[in-house]
């Protein structure tokens, strides 16, 4: 068989051969059938076939639309279509043996993100001597709203599929269906964490890497009240054929307004997310069910996967900057305590960052309560679990700004020269700590051994990617809070 033909239970595919870099790509390869039809709101189902050889050069249908106007500091390309449930291959071409797998997730709050940008191919990864698979999965109320006589959690249904896919076909394009590593980044990375904490998910993957996630925390109760309150204002019956009357445009409309944008709206976020009392997201994994239980819980019962999970310093910290004004000449612990932080953090916070602004505070409050410290619970619970794990912080930062969310993913992916890049990174990122980061993550893919001192709550070891990156204790610099944060 030609090095650019896949046969798979569904047909032969086609890609196309990078000789220079010694790749075969495949793009745009459904996992399922496209979910239309009868198959609305369905739980994903094998994909009917083709005849012949099928095309697989052009990236596939994306369930996020096109929009008229950038609305990501990362290329998310969005492709109209309806076979919305496919995924991308990157892998050598010469090979001994099979390769280890990585599997990535995309982020997007649930309700956006794509695979197809360049910042996520995987050459890198892939010459390295493994095999890259970037899925996609339904977004917004499509994928996770509630619906009675709809199946729960179909995003995290179709990450499921694209996993079966991995494991039956992967073989085909020189991939170890035993060795593989599921990763993804913030909405992706809950994803993975949602994985982790399925029993349907066992055996399909055997190490995981999160980077900057927020904890799953859709409740039932919570995703029923949404989805009755969005079919009254969509004017439709709360039921699968009264969901099946909207298109995909009305219900990407729907998903945009579920958070209204206004200063009332973004304070509500910001109180649920300091004092924990609420989701993060008005969408994502529903929990406390049979396909994705308590995260917590689940990630603390025996099991031996191991798990890289990192966060960076300033995660959301720019997402309160239009309160520096109003809060200038404000005392910063009431103002803290007011927006939701526990009291003994509140009082902690303006001692442990002496010269911070209330609103610089409140946002650094934000990035440690939705991202750092969430990292450090599910790092201290898989511990406990008996899997190995490794914690990372990554501290660098260009000198326009923080190391902000997604700032980390040109740097594992190694594409500091890709599209957008210096938007978030700078004109000149250091390609040493591209080359560090991305080679650890590559490591683990092949090993999955921790490639630096694992982590547990009495020996907080992390790695710091900064200028020149290290490992020591305390990992995002909690002990000067003084407290017990886990």
């Amino acid at each position: 068989m030609a090095r650019d033909v896949l046969t798979t239970r569904a047909g032969l595919l086609r890609g196309m051969v990078d000789g220079g870099a010694g790749l075969v790509r495949f793009r745009g390869v459904p996992y399922a059938a496209a979910p239309v039809g009868d198959l609305r709101f369905a739980e994903p189902e094998p994909h009917p076939g083709w005849e012949g050889v099928r095309d697989a050069v052009e990236p596939g249908p994306t369930p996020l639309l096109p929009l008229s106007s950038e609305t990501s500091s990362i290329p998310e390309p969005a492709t109209p279509g309806e076979e919305i449930l496919n995924l991308n291959v990157t892998a050598p071409i010469e090979r001994e043996g099979l390769l280890p797998v990585y599997v990535w997730i995309h982020g997007g709050g649930y309700v956006g993100g794509s695979p197809n940008g360049g910042w996520f191919d995987g050459a890198s990864l892939a010459r390295s001597g493994a095999v890259v698979v970037t899925i996609t999965y339904r977004l917004g109320l499509e994928g996770f709203g509630h619906i009675p006589g709809a199946p729960d959690n179909r995003g995290v249904l179709d990450c499921l599929a694209a996993l079966r896919w991995v494991q039956q076909e992967i073989a085909g394009v020189g991939g170890d269906p035993e060795q593989v590593t599921v990763g993804g980044q913030s909405a992706g990375g809950g994803l993975v964490l949602s994985l982790l904490s399925s029993p349907q998910a066992r055996g399909l993957f055997r190490a995981a890497v999160v980077h900057s996630a927020p904890l799953p925390d859709i409740a039932p109760e919570g995703a029923a009240r949404l989805g009755a309150r969005v079919s009254r204002e969509l004017g439709v019956e709360n039921s699968r054929e009264g969901w099946r009357g909207l298109s995909r445009e009305v219900l990407a409309a729907a998903d945009r307004g579920l958070e209204d944008g206004s200063v009332w709206s973004s304070l509500t976020q910001l109180h649920r997310a300091l004092s924990r009392t609420g989701p993060l997201t008005a969408v994502g994994p529903i929990v406390g069910t049979d396909l994705v239980h308590d995260p917590l819980t689940a990630l603390a019962e025996h099991d031996d996967r191991p798990l890289l999970i990192g966060a960076t310093s300033h995660e959301f910290n720019p997402a309160t900057a239009l309160l520096e004004q109003p809060l200038e000449h404000v005392t910063p612990t009431p103002v803290l305590g007011a927006a939701g932080l526990p009291a003994p953090l509140a009082r902690a916070y303006p001692r442990a960052y002496p010269g911070l602004s209330a609103a610089e505070l409140l946002g650094q409050a934000l990035t440690d309560r939705a991202f750092r410290m969430t990292a450090l619970q599910v790092a201290a619970a898989r511990d406990r679990a008996g899997a190995p794990v490794g914690v990372w912080d990554f501290r660098w930062h260009p000198e326009h700004g923080p190391a902000r969310h997604c700032i980390d993913l040109p740097f594992a992916w190694d594409v500091l020269g890709g599209e957008r890049v210096d938007r978030i990174a700078g004109e000149h990122p250091p390609t040493a700590l591209a080359t560090e980061m991305s080679g650890d993550v590559a490591a683990f893919v092949r090993s999955a051994v921790v490639p630096w001192q694992e982590y547990t709550p009495d020996n907080p070891a992390a790695k710091v990617y900064d200028e020149t990156p290290w490992v020591g204790r305390d990992p995002f610099r909690f002990e000067r809070l003084g407290l017990e944060v886990i």
